[in-house]
């Protein structure tokens, strides 16, 4: 199990300094594990199960790690402790914690709770991290109030939240929901239905199949290589958009910020575009079919028309090239 913990951190960071480098989007502590927590772990339990297994897990200030294991026959959970010293409370001691694991039916739940009423999250001595290992078919609900969360394969029903950290879901299948109030949301692929929020934090999107609808206030878009249909907003930052196929249609929407999208030219398109300054100057003029023009709007028809393609930004740049 230790050489498992130490790959996968050593894993995540290679494609963190990776993704930061071609994208600019910085998930800062993705695994949080540090040489005492790495050692065995605090408890350890594994959980047969018979069906296709439902997992509930919970932490207060600490990350969860979820990786596919198909060879396990059911759920290995690994919950480990890192303890520091606090000036806040001067204590280490786990007995101010509830700390849950067991299994009812297919459903698997592991927990921490604090026992002390208002006590500050962020200000914790203690910290849970959850490493899981779950079958190809499996349901997560994983969420952390202050820590990182990392969902690897499995396909099913899945919801990832947490107030502060980053999100990174790799390989899933299914229903994908994140949210996050301030953090970085990876999301690389995936097939499915997808829906992504955060409201102080960048989105990065790659290589997805099926329906991507992501929305954040204060952060950049960047959704690369993609295959289906993209629904994106923020209000405060950019949105970067390439596909290699487009399935029902295109809508991005910013306020204070450009918009950059390249589609395949194999399509045909109704482009309607509202902003301050347009280019598509890195369209081919003679597969226009149709355009029109106002002081705000432009209107495109490319190759007699078909996909639905919708560019919003109030006081930013939209720029559509096609890729051959």
């Amino acid at each position: 199990m230790l050489k498992l913990i130490l790959f996968i951190a050593v894993l995540i960071a290679v494609k963190q300094d990776i993704n930061a480098q071609n994208t600019g989007l910085i998930l800062h502590n993705t695994v949080h594990l540090d040489e005492a927590a790495l050692n065995d772990p605090y408890e350890s339990k594994f959980f047969r199960t018979r069906g296709t297994p439902r997992i509930s897990v919970k932490t207060i200030l600490g990350d969860i790690s979820v990786i596919e294991n198909p060879e396990l026959g059911g759920v290995q959970v690994d919950l480990y402790v890192e303890r520091s010293f606090s000036l806040w409370s001067g204590t280490r001691s786990l007995d101010n914690y509830r700390i849950m694991m067991f299994q009812r039916g297919d459903h698997i739940i592991a927990s921490i709770e604090d026992r002390r009423p208002g006590t500050s999250r962020q200000r914790g001595d203690v910290k849970f991290h959850f490493v899981l290992q779950v079958p190809s078919q499996a349901s997560t609900e994983l969420r952390s109030v202050h820590g990182n969360i990392i969902l690897e394969g499995t396909e099913g029903s899945h919801f990832v939240q947490n107030q502060s950290g980053d999100l990174i879901i790799e390989g899933a299948g299914g229903e994908i929901r994140a949210v996050s109030t301030t953090g970085n949301i990876e999301l690389a692929g995936l097939s499915g239905s997808i829906f992504a929020k955060t409201v102080n934090g960048n989105i990065l999107v790659e290589s997805n199949f099926g329906e991507v609808r992501v929305r954040t206030v204060t952060g950049n878009i960047y959704a690369t290589d993609m295959n289906g249909t993209l629904v994106s907003a923020t209000t405060s930052g950019n949105i970067t958009a390439d596909f290699v196929h487009v399935s029902q249609g295109i809508y991005m929407e910013a306020v204070s910020g450009d918009i950059n999208l390249s589609i395949p030219s194999e399509f045909g398109y109704d482009i309607q575009g509202t902003a301050m300054r347009f280019d598509f100057a890195g369209i081919d003029q003679e597969s226009i079919s149709e355009q029109s023009q106002t002081f705000r709007e432009r209107k495109l028809v490319l190759r007699n028309g078909g996909l639905p393609v919708q560019l919003s930004t109030v006081s930013g740049l939209i720029r559509v090239t096609e890729t051959h």
